[in-house]
C-alpha cells in the first residue's frame, strides 16, 4: 500500500458490499452517492486492487473484493468492541441511543408513554427511533436497542421479555355498540395481506376482510378510526382509550404475542442504554398492570 489505510474507506465499501449499491450505501450512512463511490475508488487505489466490477444493473464484489470484505468484517467487530469499552466506562446518561422498532409500537407506546419522562430525567440524552417493520442488525450496530416480537436467533445479545400480549377482536367503542348484536362474520374486519393475529379467525368465520393493507400500522390506525375490527393486542385499550374489545369465541384461540427488549451485550451497562432500557421495561411492566386491574 502506497498510502494510510483510511477506516471510514472501508466502513463505506462494507456498507456498499453488504447493500448490493453505492446508492443504497448512501443512503444508510446518510451521505451522497459520488462520497460514496469516490471513496471507495480511495480505498481501491490504496490498496492497489480493484474492489467492485461495475456493470450496467449495479455493483458486484470481485475475487479481491470478497477477501478484503472477510478481513474488514473482524476488524470491525474489533474496533466496535472497543467503543463499546469506551460506552460502558462513561458514567453518565448522555448521547445518542439508536431504538428499533415497529410505527405501532413507536406512535402508540414509546413516543407518548415512554420518551416525555425519560428526556426530561435525561436532558443530555437524544434518542433515534429507527422505525421499520425491518429487523435491525444489532450485531452491525444499526441499532443500540430493538422491540421484537422474537428472541434473536444468533449475536452476543441480551434479550429480556417486557410483555405478553394476549390479543382479540378490538374496534372502536362506537363502533363496538353497533355491532354487539351482528354476526362476527358480517363485521367489517381490516386485515393485513400477510401472516397475521386474524388469519385463522377470519378462515374459521369465513368472513370477508373490509378493508386490507400491507401495513400493521395501517391497521390499526383503521381500527382506531373507527373502520373495522381487527385482533390486536388487548394493551392496545389501556394504551389508547378509544379500543375496546368484541366478545368473541372460537374453537381456534387468539394468539399471544411476546415482545423482547434486545440490545448487544457489550451495551447493555452503558449508562445511555441502561437508562432507555429500563425506561422501556418500566412503562411496559406499568401498562400491563393497568391492562390486569382493568380486566
Amino acid at each position: 500500500m502506497s498510502a494510510p489505510l483510511v477506516w471510514d474507506d472501508v466502513k463505506l465499501f462494507l456498507s456498499a458490499a453488504r447493500l448490493g449499491g453505492f446508492g443504497a450505501a448512501a443512503r444508510a450512512l446518510g451521505t451522497m452517492q459520488s462520497t460514496v463511490s469516490r471513496r471507495v475508488a480511495a480505498l481501491e487505489r490504496t490498496l492497489g486492487v480493484r474492489l467492485f466490477d461495475r456493470t450496467p444493473t449495479g455493483i458486484e464484489l470481485t475475487a479481491a473484493g470478497r477477501r478484503v470484505l472477510a478481513n474488514a468484517e473482524p476488524a470491525e467487530v474489533a474496533l466496535r468492541s472497543l467503543s463499546d469499552v469506551a460506552a460502558v466506562t462513561t458514567p453518565k446518561v448522555s448521547g445518542v441511543v439508536r431504538l428499533a422498532l415497529t410505527e405501532t409500537l413507536a406512535s402508540v407506546f414509546v413516543i407518548p408513554h415512554v420518551l416525555p419522562a425519560l428526556l426530561e430525567r435525561h436532558p443530555g440524552l437524544v434518542v433515534d427511533l429507527v422505525v421499520s417493520d425491518d429487523v435491525a442488525d444489532l450485531s452491525r450496530r444499526e441499532a443500540d436497542l430493538a422491540l421484537r416480537f422474537f428472541l434473536p436467533p444468533k449475536g452476543d445479545l441480551v434479550a429480556r421479555r417486557v410483555a405478553r400480549l394476549e390479543t382479540a377482536p378490538l374496534a372502536h367503542r362506537r363502533l363496538a355498540k353497533k355491532l354487539l348484536k351482528v354476526s362476527a362474520s358480517r363485521w367489517p374486519w381490516v386485515a393485513v395481506g400477510r401472516p397475521s393475529p386474524e388469519e385463522a379467525w377470519l378462515g374459521a368465520l369465513k368472513a370477508t376482510p373490509r378493508v386490507t393493507t400491507t401495513s400493521f400500522h395501517a391497521q390499526f390506525e383503521a381500527v382506531r378510526h373507527g373502520l373495522g375490527v381487527a385482533v390486536l393486542p388487548r394493551l392496545m385499550t389501556t394504551a389508547v382509550d378509544e379500543l375496546v374489545e368484541l366478545p368473541l369465541k372460537l374453537e381456534t384461540d387468539a394468539p399471544v404475542l411476546d415482545l423482547f427488549l434486545v440490545t448487544p451485550r457489550g451495551l447493555r451497562q452503558a449508562a445511555r442504554v441502561a437508562a432507555v432500557f429500563e425506561a422501556l421495561v418500566e412503562s411496559f411492566d406499568e401498562h400491563e398492570g393497568n391492562h390486569r386491574r382493568r380486566g
